[in-house]
């Protein structure tokens, strides 16, 4: 399953496929429950297959650890002059409660960046919720900062 399956307690990474929908659909509920975002799942699966379909829409991984999905991550691509370019935002991060606070949503960071720096992608955004500390003390430590700026959404409607 694992493209580079990793031994133990080291995270590995598959990038996510239409045939891993299901598993995808079922985390983003989960995440999106722990997160309090309202959770709309026939948008979920509208907008799921060609956004797996295409890689110049973005990623999502299967995170593994000791061969088991823990979790998923996924990340939009976008241009912003203002960063110099190609721009990477990771808007999903979710590990089951059994695998956090054991290193793997640094290890995923990590596999981020390397990605994005292959990529050609010159900088990194995400959003993490107020209410949740220990998310924002590790993405403070991995070196994101915040701006005195309030993301700002309208849904388009056809």
């Amino acid at each position: 399953m694992p493209v580079n399956p990793a031994p133990n307690n080291e995270a590995s990474f598959k990038i996510a496929t239409e045939a891993d929908a299901d598993i995808l659909v079922n985390f983003i509920r989960k995440y999106y429950e722990f997160d309090h975002i309202p959770f709309h799942e026939h948008e979920i699966r509208a907008g799921l297959p060609a956004f797996l379909k295409d890689p110049a829409l973005g990623r999502a991984w299967l995170v593994l650890s000791a061969g088991k999905i823990a979790g998923y991550t996924m990340i939009t691509f976008s241009f912003d002059l203002e960063l110099g370019g190609r721009l990477a935002t990771i808007t999903d991060l979710y590990f089951e409660e059994p695998h956090r606070g054991k290193g793997l949503g640094r290890r995923t960071l990590n596999h981020i960046e390397e990605f994005c720096r292959r990529s050609g992608v010159l900088a990194l955004e995400l959003r993490v919720e107020r209410n949740n500390p220990r998310a924002f003390a590790l993405y403070q430590k991995f070196g994101f900062r915040t701006y005195d700026r309030i993301p700002m959404s309208k849904r388009i409607v056809p």
